[in-house]
């Protein structure tokens, strides 16, 4: 959630050079967040100074404690326990350290705003503690939307008809566990009901989990409990999406908050920009793409990515999709950032040798997107990877695991014809019954994996990934006007802004970005 979080305060402060903003981070993505914002300052660095410290004294990236550990859910308590003290400071004007480089950053006024992740729920009462109701609390919501209203929306949405905080507490009455001890019992359970909701095609409930995971979280109740409760503490919301993706589904977000007289600010898509960056961590991207491009064509490599999460937790399917690609002739690059990922360096050199494909642990996904070479992007579904991705007016190939991506698939797939979704790849119990919307459903075989993706790859060949493709970059010219004159985007946010006394300057950022180029 960290990427849209930093573009966000990069467009706030080369809007108004006044504003300062203040990103609480967790360790592992100091260096991330600095460059993405670095990167964005650097690409529109008259907006604000051409000197680039400057936007260093207006965007503070810090963190709170100091770890080097890389799991996110290890991570969650130190945030939370050192979140108070932090924002304390803050409010009393203070210079506050970053806990992690030993920086110190100098006083600033008061905050005017905070925004925090939607399930960062005890940040929001240490929020409170401090300052009360006089500093509005954003929820930041960066999941696919219809996900959310599934979740914890209203039973006339296709939300629960008991929300779930409710259904936990009863099952711990009933069973005498503690939340921890009954995990995700309560958020698996599935009943054989068809799920609607606005804006996404119908699913039964067994489809929202296609797979069995590579990893037992079991802190995942009290992140669904935090985020129910965050929704409900916060005064308003920001959601990343945008209406050219989801609109109905957002018109009934919308509608749901309304109820509680709050507004929901959609912001989306914040998305990096697509210069070329010759940085060196793009250099092995950057050879095997013009590589490719030059021996077979633009838009003709396929990018795989599963996050920083997910992996397939069946090996010899991924072993099979390699295999088809290299048969078929088909160059790729898979990226495997995700701690549970199994690739061999026997794998790896094997790859590499065919000249066809390249994997490499973490690759520049946003330049390989932009790139003319790059054809499809085969992906897990997350929220914000699909977002890039119809930003850069590139078809999917959808592997959803869990959380929000196989409904975004099903919507991906069926409502908005922008991708192919994969049906063979499915495992665990769940993951071999029916889908609603053409009954297919998967045989759990190598065999069958392999006949599928053939058939995949042949269709991104011919006329009808012609027409996915299409879909997409029609998309993609929607998401271009957001943020541009009257983008409706930007308006939202300037609404907000107001309301705050925040407000941005009178001409679009895109305009003066365009005016400089």
């Amino acid at each position: 959630h960290a990427k849209p979080f930093c573009i966000l305060a990069a467009r706030l402060v080369q809007e108004n050079k006044n504003t300062v903003v203040t990103l609480l981070l967790a360790p592992n993505l100091l260096t991330k967040a600095e460059a993405e914002v670095c990167r964005r300052h650097a690409e529109t660095s008259t907006v604000i100074s051409d000197k680039p410290s400057t936007y260093k004294h207006l965007i503070r990236i810090l963190s709170s404690f100091k770890s080097d550990l890389p799991d996110l859910f290890s991570l969650l308590d130190p945030l939370i326990q050192t979140y108070g003290p932090a924002y304390q400071n803050l409010w009393e004007a203070s210079p506050i350290t970053c806990a992690m480089t030993g920086r110190i950053f100098n006083a600033v006024s008061r905050p005017n705003v905070v925004i925090l992740d939607f399930f960062a729920h005890q940040q929001m009462l240490a929020t409170r503690a401090v300052s009360g109701t006089s500093v509005p609390i954003v929820a930041w919501v960066t999941g696919h939307i219809a996900h959310i209203i599934h979740i914890f929306g209203p039973a006339r949405l296709g939300g629960p008809d008991v929300d779930f905080t409710s259904r936990v507490e009863a099952e711990m009455a009933r069973t005498g566990l503690t939340a921890e001890e009954i995990g995700d019992s309560v958020y698996r359970r599935t009943e054989d009901a068809v799920v609607r909701v606005p804006g996404a095609p119908a699913l039964y409930d067994w489809e929202f989990f296609p797979q069995t995971l590579p990893f037992n979280a079991p802190q995942w109740v009290e992140i669904v409990i935090a985020a129910d409760a965050g929704l409900k503490e916060c005064d308003a919301v920001f959601s990343t999406s945008t209406y050219a993706f989801d609109e109905e589904s957002i018109d009934a977000f919308k509608s749901w908050f309304a109820e509680q007289k709050k507004e929901v600010h959609v912001i989306g898509p914040l998305l990096s920009t697509k210069k070329a960056n010759e940085l060196s961590d793009y250099a092995k991207a950057k050879e095997f793409l013009e590589k490719a491009q030059a021996k077979y064509g633009d838009k003709s490599v396929l990018l795989i990515s599963f996050g920083t999460i997910f992996w397939p937790t069946a090996q010899d399917y991924i072993d099979e999709v390699i295999e088809a690609l290299v048969e078929k002739r088909f160059p790729f690059i898979i990226t495997h950032a995700s701690p549970f990922a199994k690739i061999s360096e026997d794998l790896v050199q094997k790859v590499n040798a065919t000249g066809i494909g390249l994997i490499y642990k973490w690759v520049p996904q946003q330049y390989i997107l932009s790139h003319p070479a790059t054809g499809w992007f085969m992906t897990h579904g997350g929220q914000n990877s699909v977002l890039e991705t119809l930003g850069s007016g590139v078809p999917m190939i959808c592997w959803p695991f869990e959380a929000d991506q196989p409904i975004a698939a099903a919507h991906m797939s069926e409502g908005l014809k922008v991708a192919l979704e994969l049906i063979e790849v499915r495992t665990g119990e769940h993951g071999m019954r029916p889908l609603l919307r053409n009954g297919r459903k998967a045989q759990g075989t190598r065999d069958a994996v392999g006949i599928e993706i053939r058939e995949v790859i042949d269709t991104c060949r011919g006329p009808k990934g012609e027409e996915i493709r299409k879909n997409a970059q029609a998309i993609k010219a929607k998401f271009a006007k957001t943020w541009g004159d009257d983008g409706v985007s930007r308006n939202e946010l300037h609404v907000f802004l107001k309301k705050h006394g925040l407000e941005m300057s009178c001409n679009p950022l895109q305009n003066r970005e365009q005016t400089q180029n």
